[in-house]
């Protein structure tokens, strides 16, 4: 019988857990990925254990990321610009 290698607790890594100290340090406001200087993938993965219904690990809080799509014009070269805007509260 196979058994599961998926972790039973929810941890952060220490890239993630850079990640929440900058968004804390920035609570509140909205800004891209690149305006943070954090990689998108972290932040989906923040987003997507943010989510998750197993439990934290001990001692680990539950960070919850906010994002909503951007969409305006570039104020230097008037194109268009799409982008995700993360925060926390």
């Amino acid at each position: 019988m196979a058994t599961s290698k998926a972790a039973t607790v929810i941890n952060y890594t220490e890239n993630e857990l850079s990640a929440i100290e900058i968004l804390k340090a920035n609570r509140g406001q909205k800004l891209s990925a690149k305006e943070l200087g954090i990689p998108t993938a972290i932040l989906t993965s923040l987003g997507k254990k943010a989510v998750d219904p197993r439990p934290m690990a001990e001692g680990v809080e539950r960070v919850v990321v906010l994002k909503e799509d951007y969409n305006g014009i570039c104020e230097h070269c008037g194109a268009k610009q799409s982008y995700k805007l993360y925060w926390v509260e």
